[in-house]
């Protein structure tokens, strides 16, 4: 328990340190004006502190620069105060340049200025110029691909944005189908309950009325599944009846005795092969 009580006390010193810190610095940014309330908690006191860190890695990358820059501006200058001393000597001042110039001398050290190199000589201007052209090319390339990454995303958005609508649809669908179940299941059970109070209800009966027709003595055979089953003997007997009363209605077109069917037969013999001459007559016609 001491020991905690300790890293407690370890703890707490630790933070009132780093606040204080942290406070001196706000300070600092801030002079004379409020500063802004924070709480005061080891996660904000350790936020604060990575700002601190960070600004004043900054502050001294800035001093850097404006180091070098107060450097290379006080280069510029004697290079400049060089040039002009021998402008004069030769008698080539900017005094002395005409208006067209003066114009020309401005534009020409803007544009070193512009592509910052360090004097205004051919190779310089040649050497910037073409790293310009690189610079260009290479940002148009990276143009067209992350055109071609726009439309690609720009593809998949619009499927996401159809499979969402399409699911939202489903979705819509699902919910007015969800919302009829319970009614129809209500329903469904009602009526199931319906169904099989009647079924209980119609066996009552039937087991009343049977022991009612035992008691009265009626003929087993007219019962329905009697009568069914008759039915059912009636229909094969008569499938097995209609061959033979064809067969029997074909011998009631023969006269009643033998000497008068050999008669008919005679007949239908003489026809048939008045038939078959008068055809082969038709057929030698035709061959004509």
């Amino acid at each position: 328990m001491a020991h905690t009580g300790t890293v407690n006390t370890d703890s707490r010193r630790n933070l009132a340190e780093y606040h204080a810190e942290v406070r001196d610095w706000l300070v600092s940014i801030y002079g004379n004006e409020v500063i802004p309330q924070y709480e005061i908690s080891e996660r904000t006191i350790e936020i604060l502190l990575d700002l601190k860190r960070r600004n004043e890695e900054r502050e001294a990358e800035a001093r850097i620069l404006i180091s070098d820059h107060q450097e290379k501006t006080e280069e510029y200058h004697a290079e400049a105060e060089r040039l002009s001393g021998i402008l004069q000597m030769v008698g080539m001042s900017a005094a002395n340049l005409s208006q067209s110039g003066n114009v020309s001398l401005r534009s020409l050290a803007q544009s070193a200025l512009t592509l910052g190199i360090k004097d205004a000589s051919t190779c310089s201007f040649y050497q910037a110029l073409t790293d310009v052209a690189t610079d260009s090319l290479d940002v148009e390339e990276e143009r067209m691909r992350d055109k071609k990454t726009i439309a690609r995303l720009f593809s998949r958005t619009k499927q996401a944005l159809m499979k969402v609508q399409s699911l939202k649809r489903t979705l819509a669908t699902v919910q007015e189908e969800a919302a009829t179940i319970p009614h129809e299941l209500d329903k469904k059970m009602r009526q199931a309950a319906f169904c099989q109070g009647k079924s209980k209800q119609y066996s009552k009966q039937v087991h009343q009325l049977e022991a009612e027709l035992e008691k009265s003595g009626v003929d087993s055979t007219i019962y329905h599944q009697n009568l069914v089953r008759l039915a059912e003997d009636l229909e094969e007997l008569q499938k097995r009846i209609a061959p033979l009363k064809s067969k029997l209605d074909s011998y009631h077109s023969l006269p009643p005795n033998i000497p008068l069917a050999r008669v008919k037969i005679e007949e239908a013999k003489r026809e048939l092969a008045n038939l078959e001459a008068e055809i082969e007559k038709k057929i030698d016609f035709t061959h004509l």
